[in-house]
């Protein structure tokens, strides 16, 4: 709006503003409020497109989840003694019943090393063993027990750990000291004189010695010493071999406890898991090396020293880890099992407790030896549930599509998309799926063709509340999955399974780019070719065969037979042959790949909103302009009104004047 205008004067009593106001609401009415209207209707019929478009996307997802014979065919399978085992069946399985035995349970090896044999205590080192270890000006103590007597040690001013190590070796006590030399530094180690697993060493046993690194001594207190498998001065190794790897020597040096060795071991990752077991007894034979395999199967053995390259073996102030003093507790073993008596008088072996490769579609988990007989069943509730699940998706769709296209002809009123061609192109795809027969069946090839056979129809009758969607008879369903649940999942859920009348000519494989449906197939084996062509179209291109005579194979490069693969078992030189080939696609497989197409960017819906987009913004470009046009009307109205104001001011002035004159002409005659 160009805003109001002040009109003084004479005429100040006339609303020339609320003129003009009315005269631009009178326009905007005619020009500016049907091209709004209008804008609202392709607003609406946007957001219809936009609710049917998220109704598809979740169809989609409904029919993506269940498209496959893995997803949409349930089995399920029973164990008689889930002591024994339990089981669990796919799709592949077959319905049936099957008895096993269990001989033996797969499992890894342990092996448990005899104890700590040596109780060897390794100082964390000095800067040199000749240096003073006590320069408090008074006699300091270092003591330590063993084998239940308490030793004491007196170390004068000066005194230096060789002085120390010759007052240790002197006691007589069953314990030799000696210095080890290792990392740049002289170390104080402690060991039995003669190794005895029921005692150990233990150093400042009453907390109370006074060579603790307090007044100018050394500490020499527990907790500057370790236990230690290892003080020799040099690195030692422990060779370990697992599986069918290579031995592996881990190299452990001086002064690494029993628990270094098991941080050592796991950190290579050869699959050996280490851990310290503390069986509660007295002494260093307290402490045990575990190892386990971390696979089991009886080519998962754990082999110790396996090229005598252990050097961590008992010798020279080291803890023997040599194969001898290990135990297995359990051995490397696979499982056995026997399946509906074969193989008699032997056993069927797997390195796992849990067997998938069996018996088709079924996976054993094995709990412990003895028999139980298993049972394969179709669990046919959770199929009707998928069923019912796809109806309703179907349906929420061809609701929307009915609401959005519905005429009323007592009342006259209409859905906002009536007549819409997008529509129409959904609706016409996907009542042809639901309606048709499947590609690639052939009655009576097959059991069921057409979801019709299985109790699905189209609810005809006028008022109904289900009028125009897709009803389902649930007791036909129900007796077809009890006489055939193969075939009703193969209807629904096939995903370009192919098979040909010929042994000689079979179908290999497909790819996702071929169209499922009904082929002929020609072989010239004179001129080493094939072609394809799809039920009511046209040959294909002469491809050549590859392989060689007797072993060849065809595959489709281009248009609907792109990815499909055939076997060809025919010698070269034989002439032309022909087959049919049926690449099956189950009804909601079909429906998956045509949902794709509908969502895709170039699909019915996006285009048709692309334009209803482009119209929007066309209106809204009109109603912008007649905006501008509407604000320049309103500046003519006040400038014209504007000049009949002055006008009428003027006249009034001039009016005003010729009376007074008047007046006063009188009043002069009288």
């Amino acid at each position: 709006m160009a805003g109001t205008i002040s009109f003084p004067g004479m005429s100040s009593s006339q609303d020339f503003n609320s003129i003009i106001d009315a005269l631009v609401a009178a326009r905007r009415k005619a020009r500016i409020e049907p091209l709004e209207n209008w804008q609202t209707t392709w607003e609406e019929k946007r957001g219809v497109i936009s609710e049917i478009d998220s109704t598809l996307s979740s169809f989609y997802t409904t029919v993506r989840s269940m498209d496959r014979l893995s997803e949409f065919l349930v089995r399920q399978a029973s164990s008689s003694a889930t002591s024994v085992l339990s089981a669990s069946a796919s799709s592949e399985s077959l319905t049936g019943t099957h008895s096993i035995v269990v001989n033996q349970l797969a499992q890894a090896e342990n092996e448990v090393h005899a104890g700590i044999q040596n109780s060897i205590q390794y100082h964390g080192g000095v800067a040199s063993a000749a240096a003073s270890i006590n320069d408090s000006g008074t006699d300091k103590t270092f003591k330590f027990s063993y084998d239940g007597s308490t030793y004491s040690v007196n170390i004068s001013t000066g005194q230096n750990l060789s002085n120390l190590v010759s007052s240790i070796n002197g006691l007589g006590a069953g314990v030799t000291a000696k210095v080890v030399t290792a990392d740049g530094q002289d170390h104080l180690v402690l060991v039995e004189t003669t190794p005895d697993t029921s005692k150990a060493i233990v150093i400042d046993p009453d907390s109370d010695m006074t060579l603790d690194g307090t007044d100018s001594t050394v500490d020499l207190t527990a907790s500057t010493f370790t236990q230690t498998i290892n003080a020799n001065g040099d690195t030692k190794v422990f060779q370990i071999k697992y599986g069918t790897d290579a031995a592996f020597d881990i190299s452990v040096p001086t002064g690494t406890t029993v628990t270094g060795l098991r941080n050592l071991i796991n950190a290579v990752g050869i699959g050996v898991t280490a851990s310290v077991l503390d069986d509660g007894g007295t002494g260093s034979g307290a402490m045990h090396l575990v190892l386990r395999g971390e696979n089991t199967g009886a080519e998962y053995a754990i082999v110790l020293n396996s090229g005598s390259g252990t050097t961590l073996d008992g010798t020279s102030d080291t803890e023997n880890f040599t194969a001898g003093v290990f135990t297995q507790t359990a051995s490397a073993q696979d499982s056995q099992i026997r399946i509906d008596g074969f193989p008699s008088g032997s056993w069927i072996s797997r390195s796992t407790n849990v067997i998938s490769d069996a018996i088709d579609g079924i996976t054993l988990t094995l709990a412990g030896t003895g028999s139980a007989t298993i049972t394969v069943t179709t669990d046919t509730e959770s199929i009707i549930g998928k069923v019912e699940e796809f109806k309703d998706a179907f349906n929420a769709v061809r609701s929307a599509i009915l609401k959005a296209t519905k005429y009323d002809s007592e009342t006259g009123e209409t859905g906002s998309l009536l007549g819409n061609y997008a529509l129409q192109i959904i609706k016409v795809r996907l009542d042809a799926l639901a309606s048709g027969a499947a590609p690639g069946f052939l009655d009576p090839d097959d059991t069921y063709v057409n979801l019709q056979q299985l109790g699905f129809s189209t609810d005809a009758q006028d008022g109904s509340e289900t009028e125009g969607l897709l009803i389902l008879d649930s007791s036909i369903l129900s007796s077809a999955l009890a006489s055939n649940p193969d075939a009703v999942a193969d209807l629904f859920a096939s995903y370009l399974d192919g098979l040909t009348d010929s042994t000689e000519i079979s179908f290999s494989s497909s790819l996702y780019t071929a169209t499922a449906g009904a082929y002929d197939v020609e072989i010239d084996t004179d001129a080493g070719q094939g072609r394809f062509r799809l039920e009511g179209g046209d040959w294909g291109e002469w491809l050549a065969l590859s392989g060689s005579s007797g072993n060849y194979s065809l595959t489709g490069l281009s248009g609907p037979e792109r990815g499909i693969a055939l076997s060809v078992k025919l010698a070269a030189g034989t002439g032309t042959h022909t087959a049919q080939l049926r690449l099956k696609n189950g009804v909601i497989a079909e429906m998956g790949r045509e949902l794709e197409n509908m969502l895709s960017s170039d699909g019915p819906l996006n285009t048709l909103d692309t334009n209803y987009a482009e119209i929007e913004s066309n209106i809204e470009k009109r109603v912008s302009e007649e905006e501008r046009r509407l604000d320049l009307y309103e500046e003519m109205l006040q400038q014209r009104f504007a000049r009949l104001d002055s006008y009428i001011t003027t006249m009034t002035q001039i009016g005003n004047f010729l009376t007074s004159y008047s007046q006063s002409r009188s009043s002069s005659s009288s």
